[in-house]
C-alpha cells in the first residue's frame, strides 16, 4: 500500500511539473521506506542537474494547436430502417456498430471545415422468406465525406453541422446474395451535428439519406435510413 501511495505521488508531480508547477521531487525523501527515499533522492538530484524545459514543452503543445488537421480513431452504433415491400422486410429498427479512421482539416474559408473517414461498419437484415423469417448480418466498409460549419464557443468547446455523401461498399454481396441481388456499392447523403472537446474528443449524430437502393429482393427496391451516435478521439 505504501509503494502504491509513493508511485501516485510521483505520477501527480510529474503531471503537476507539466502544467507549470514547481513541485520539488524531494517530498518523497519524507517517505518512511528507503526505497522511496532513494528514488525521491535520485529525482531531486535529476531535476537539480537537468530542470525540466517548460518552454520548449509549451512551444510544442502550441505547435500542435496550430495544426490545420489531426487523425483519430471513430467508433459508435446505428440504427437502421429497411423498406421495401411489406410482406417481405422486417419493419424492426436493426442495431449495428463501425469502427475506423478519421480525419478532420479546415479550410481557408470562416468556420469551414472538412472530415472524413474510413470505417468497417456491421449491421443486420430481417426479411421472410418462404414462410420462413431469417436474419442476415451485412458487413460493408463505409467513407463518409462531410462539410463542416463551425461555431467556435472557445478554444475548447466547438459546435458544428456537417453534411455531404457518403461511400458504401459492401464486402459479402455474394454471400448475401442468396436472398436477392445487392450492389456492390451504393450512396448515401449524411446529415448530422456534433461537439468537439477541448480539441481531442468529438461526440456526434447522423442521419443518412439514401440516394438509390442497396439491392432487390423478389424484384423489389430494398433501401435503408440510418441514425447513427458516434464518438471520436483525435490525436
Amino acid at each position: 500500500m505504501e509503494n502504491m501511495k509513493r508511485l501516485f505521488v510521483i505520477l501527480l508531480i510529474g503531471m503537476l511539473k507539466f502544467n507549470g508547477f514547481n513541485v520539488p521531487f524531494s517530498v518523497l525523501n519524507q517517505s518512511s521506506s528507503p526505497l522511496w527515499g532513494r528514488i525521491g533522492g535520485g529525482f531531486s538530484m535529476l531535476q537539480a542537474q537537468t530542470p525540466i524545459p517548460l518552454p520548449v514543452v509549451k512551444e510544442a503543445i502550441k505547435k500542435n494547436k496550430d495544426k490545420p488537421w489531426q487523425w483519430g480513431v471513430e467508433a459508435g452504433l446505428d440504427l437502421s430502417h429497411f423498406s421495401a415491400s411489406r410482406e417481405l422486410i422486417s419493419r424492426e429498427n436493426r442495431t449495428g456498430w463501425f469502427v475506423g479512421l478519421k480525419i478532420k482539416t479546415r479550410i481557408p474559408l470562416p468556420n469551414l471545415g472538412l472530415d472524413a473517414a474510413v470505417l468497417y461498419n456491421q449491421n443486420e437484415l430481417g426479411f421472410q422468406q418462404e414462410e420462413e423469417y431469417r436474419e442476415k448480418k451485412m458487413h460493408m466498409f463505409v467513407v463518409p465525406f462531410n462539410l463542416r460549419y463551425n461555431w467556435k464557443i472557445d478554444s475548447n468547446f466547438i459546435l458544428y453541422l456537417a453534411t455531404g455523401p457518403q461511400w458504401n461498399w459492401l464486402v459479402d454481396r455474394e454471400r448475401i446474395g442468396e436472398i436477392g441481388k445487392f450492389e456492390h456499392s451504393f450512396f448515401d447523403w449524411n446529415i448530422g451535428a456534433g461537439l468537439d472537446l477541448l480539441r481531442h474528443v468529438q461526440f456526434s449524430f447522423n442521419y443518412n439519406i439514401p440516394l438509390g437502393r442497396m439491392g432487390q429482393i423478389n424484384e423489389v427496391n430494398l433501401e435503408g435510413q440510418t441514425w447513427n451516435v458516434r464518438f471520436a478521439y483525435f490525436f
